[in-house]
């Protein structure tokens, strides 16, 4: 023995595994208590002695001999190393061995020391452990409930088994890392760790009736119980649907024999084949006000007059075959006659032999009067729905019409008979329209929504497109589903009409407001142009090429000057000298001209009136309007064709207002120019009065020609409108009122005046710097003292200050602050005879033409050269 220390004697003999010290020939050189203890040997017997000698040679084990002698010399340690033997004193012993060579001192012969364990217990245990796993996932694997494990911290999905599966739908994958409420289990695991702690404390907990939804949507219906399986928290889920329903349906059954009959407002009843009354509720009683004690005893007849009795007799004998319905006066305790239904059926046995009567009574008292009441309303709605202007229909849920009054023939053009029960309400539709109004009210349909004045369009039965406002609501039964549609059909086609029209007027307008203020800003501008162009056109030697340059400068502000003016017309801000005109002299006098526009292969034909036809007018822009239209008429003659300008008398009055759309009440003169060219498709009439459209090529028209026309026509007062179909040649209506005036003759004028100047005091007021200046210049260059104010209250003020030296003020009709009205009627106010020219590009919006005439006021028109500026300065001045 090499060691002797009590300290490791005490370690040695406390140790609980078998140990064995051997030498290297296998001889026991020490054992622990526990080695003796085990194996049932004694200290003698075993120290010193050969180990595999030990117990009569009971230790001479094959697997020990391999591991001493083959394994351990290779290797110094070896662990865990298993054993079974059977051992005549002690039994068959599984053991877990450990060995190693070890040294007390470096180069000392090494001795062995070898544990034995004792596992037998252990490998029993762990057999046991694993057949009774095996059985547990034999049960897991085919129990007919679901059986979920859980892990306990968060609740999270370990395991389920087959019939979780199908009972859920969900797979495995599925389910496990996820929690119960994620497979459709509505428990509420955000708190595992207290449930956990609810379950040590019970041992098991149990939900009851719990609703499940499963993958595939449906709901059932489970019992849940959970225990502890130690590392796991088991949860078994029992499929209860079945159970459940047919707990409920017993349930609802039993509620029925109980309060059904009795919460019944009809009277129910069961006799037998003699007549005795063996069931009834408690309706009976109280429409009869009879007592049960009373009851029993009476007949089915008891309750009837002779004059019904045998009636009723008949019936019960009906019944007794099979059934019967029988209407008669149902007698109560108080002598009163209530109007009653009654059915009745035969009662069976088993086996199919009578037994009785049972029955039912209804209360027909309202019934005969909602009978009637209902045979009066709709007496009074067929004579509403005839007489009405609007059509009143009716629909079923698949659209198909199921009433309709015959105002639809007028409107439509189908009689009801060719509407109810044949067309549904999208075959009214235009083909284009009628999937997605299909679509439309389909969507009411599903929302059982009301719609009011819903505009959309039908097709007549001749084919033209009628407008209509459409307006219903839902037909619901008492349960609130959807049976159909009620409503109404509204002809909207000449509202819609007027209001296109009212439309393109007020776009037009817009259109002509924009032109006005564009050319009034214009004209500004061409006023300084033309000013000082004239100006250092006069300092200018004739034949130089500066003077012939600025000659083009000039010509060229002219010709912008035209524009402006053209544009003005449109906005209808152009001032319009009018006087009495005759029309037919105007057109005659213009025909010469009207010929060389057009060419030699267009024949061109008068047709006027037979008498004069005499209307206010500015001769110039009715001859603009003729002009414009015989060249458009020109360029859709290509091949030629013929031209005809026509007069007439037209009356109009409401009638014809309503009939065409446009209009008022008077008389007018037509003027119609028609021609045989290649005619207007619809959409460009729809935009041919607009400014700026043209169907010709670029750099061809402006788009400004009609549009002038229009603005022309609308300043006299008048309407114009143009019928044309493609290949049909097209015809201009224009309609200005007629007047009683006679026609007033042309007035000569002379060609040119001369310039002069003159030494007057002049009060120049105009908002735009540009154009005060160029005035004061001009006027100062002839000699004339200028004063200028920049607005209506500089003005006042400026000639406030020297009202006994001004001779002359020139006003801007249109400036900041105060107008140029306004200004000249305190001027006047204040020195009545004071000379005042006003001057504007604008219209006469605030002093018309005919006031300035006769208050005897002068007015000049932007833009004028300053030579036109002088003259009138000069003409005011000496009047």
């Amino acid at each position: 023995m090499l060691i002797h220390e009590d300290y490791f004697r005490n370690i040695f003999n406390t140790v609980r595994e078998a140990i064995l010290i051997l030498d290297e020939n296998m001889r026991v050189l020490s054992a622990n208590r526990s080695f003796f203890t085990i194996f049932k040997v004694d200290a003698a017997n075993t120290i010193g002695s050969l180990l595999y000698d030990l117990g009569n040679g009971q230790w001479d084990i094959p697997h020990l001999r391999v591991l001493l002698e083959d394994i351990l010399p290779k290797n110094d340690t070896v662990d865990d190393y298993e054993i079974e033997h059977n051992f005549e004193s002690i039994g068959r012993k599984t053991m877990l061995l450990n060995a190693c060579k070890i040294r007390e001192k470096k180069d000392d012969v090494p001795v062995i020391l070898l544990a034995i364990e004792d596992i037998t217990e252990h490998k029993r245990l762990e057999e046991l452990l694993n057949e009774s796993e095996e059985r547990y996932r034999r049960l897991f694997e085919t129990a007919s409930d679901g059986i979920v494990l859980l892990e306990k911290r968060e609740g999270h999905i370990t395991h389920v088994n087959p019939a979780t599966e199908i009972m859920l739908g969900y797979s495995k994958e599925e389910c496990i890392g996820n929690n119960l409420q994620d497979i459709g289990v509505p428990l509420d695991t955000s708190d595992f760790p207290a449930i956990m702690q609810a379950l040590n404390k019970s041992g098991i907990i149990n939900y009851d009736d719990v609703p499940v939804k499963t993958r595939s949507g449906q709901d059932i219906f489970t019992d849940i119980y959970m225990v502890d399986r130690a590392k796991l928290a088991q949860c078994n889920i029992r499929d209860v649907t079945e159970r459940k329903r047919s707990d409920e349906k017993l349930k609802e059954e039993k509620s029925f024999i109980e309060n059904a009959l009795n919460a019944m407002k009809d009277v129910f009843y069961v006799f037998d084949l003699e007549g005795r009354f063996l069931r009834w509720n408690k309706t009976m009683n109280a429409v009869t006000g009879y007592l049960d004690t009373e009851i029993e005893l009476m007949k089915p007849v008891d309750f009837f007059l002779n004059d019904d009795i045998a009636r009723v007799s008949e019936a019960i004998r009906e019944a007794y075959k099979g059934s019967s319905i029988i209407d008669a006066l149902l007698v109560t305790k108080d002598g009163r006659q209530i109007p009653y239904e009654f059915s009745a059926m035969r009662l069976s046995d088993v086996n199919g032999k009578p037994i009785g009567i049972c029955g039912v009574g209804r209360d027909i008292t309202e019934r005969k009067q909602v009978v009637d009441a209902h045979r009066k309303s709709e007496e009074r709605f067929r004579q509403i729905a005839e007489s009405a202007k609007e059509w009143i229909w009716e629909l079923n849920c698949d659209g198909l019409y199921t009433y309709s009054s015959p105002i639809v023939e007028e409107i439509l053009g189908y009689t009801p008979e060719e509407t109810v029960g044949e067309k549904h309400f999208y075959d009214l539709y235009p083909s284009d329209m009628r999937e997605h109004m299909k679509k439309v009210a389909f969507e009411f349909f599903a929302t059982k929504r009301a719609f009011n004045k819903y505009g959309t369009f039908a097709v007549h039965k001749n084919g033209d497109i009628i407008s209509l406002d459409t307006s219903g609501l839902p037909i619901l039964d008492s349960r609130g589903d959807l049976l159909g549609y009620r409503g109404t059909g509204i002809d909207t086609t000449e509202y819609r009409k007027l209001e296109a029209q009212l439309r393109h007027s007020q776009k037009m307008d817009a259109v002509g407001t924009l032109a006005g203020g564009i050319a009034h800003d214009f004209n500004n501008i061409l006023n300084v142009i033309m000013g000082y162009g004239t100006m250092v056109m006069d300092t200018l030697e004739a034949g130089t090429p500066s003077k012939e340059h600025m000659n083009e400068v000039l010509i060229a502000a002219d010709r912008a000057t035209v524009l402006t003016k053209r544009l003005l017309v449109f906005s209808r801000e152009q001032v319009v000298y009018v006087k009495p005109v005759n029309i037919n002299e105007l057109i005659l006098g213009l025909q010469k001209m009207l010929v060389r526009i057009i060419r030699e292969d267009i024949d061109f034909t008068l047709d006027l009136a037979d008498k004069a036809l005499t209307i206010l007018a500015d001769a110039g822009l009715i001859e603009q309007v003729l002009i414009n239209l015989a060249a458009n008429a020109k360029d859709a003659m290509q091949e030629g064709g013929r031209l005809t300008i026509g007069t007439e008398v037209e009356e109009m009055n409401d009638d014809y207002v309503a009939a065409y759309g446009y209009g008022k009440p008077g008389r007018y003169a037509l003027i119609t120019v028609a021609d045989t060219g290649h005619g207007i498709n619809a959409e460009i009439q729809k935009k041919i009065f607009e400014p700026f459209f043209t169907t010709k090529g670029i750099g061809e028209g402006t788009g400004l020609g009609l549009a002038i026309t229009y603005g022309i026509v609308k300043q006299h007062g008048g309407f114009i409108n143009v019928y044309s179909e493609p290949g049909q040649g097209t015809v201009f209506k224009m309609y200005l009122p007629l007047t009683e005036e006679a026609a007033s003759p042309e007035m000569k004028t002379d060609a040119a005046f001369p310039v002069k100047g003159g030494n007057e005091t002049i009060l120049v007021t105009e908002d735009d710097a540009s154009i005060r200046t160029l005035l004061r210049v001009v006027l100062e260059s002839f000699g004339y003292c200028v004063v200028t104010a920049v607005d209506g209250e500089d003005a006042l003020e400026k000639f406030m200050e020297k009202r006994d030296e001004i001779q002359l003020v020139i006003l801007d009709m249109i400036m900041p602050k105060k107008n140029g009205k306004e200004v000249s009627e305190a001027i006047r106010k204040v020195r009545p005879q004071t000379k005042i020219l006003f001057m504007s590009g604008y219209t006469m919006d605030i002093i018309k033409t005919n006031e300035l005439t006769e208050a005897g006021v002068d007015f000049i028109h932007k833009p004028f050269p300053p030579r036109e500026l002088l003259i009138k300065v000069r003409e005011v001045l000496d009047r």
